[in-house]
C-alpha cells in the first residue's frame, strides 16, 4: 500500500493572542516569535473565535 501516508509524529502547538485579543492556537514552527505573531504568520493558525464548538453549549 504505497498510498498509506505513516504518521510523522506529533506537531506542537501554541495559543497566541493578537493585538486586538483574539485567540489562536499555531503551530509551533508557523512561528518565529510566539509572543509577537505577525498577521502573516497568523494565517497558518486557526481563529479559536471561528472554529466549531459543537460541545460548547451552543
Amino acid at each position: 500500500m504505497s498510498d498509506v501516508n505513516e504518521p510523522k509524529g506529533r506537531t506542537p502547538f501554541v495559543w497566541v493572542k493578537d493585538k486586538a485579543g483574539n485567540e489562536f492556537i499555531c503551530p509551533v514552527e508557523a512561528l518565529k516569535d510566539p509572543k509577537k505573531a505577525s498577521d502573516e504568520e497568523l494565517k497558518n493558525c486557526i481563529d479559536d473565535a471561528k472554529s466549531p464548538q459543537p460541545f460548547a453549549g451552543g
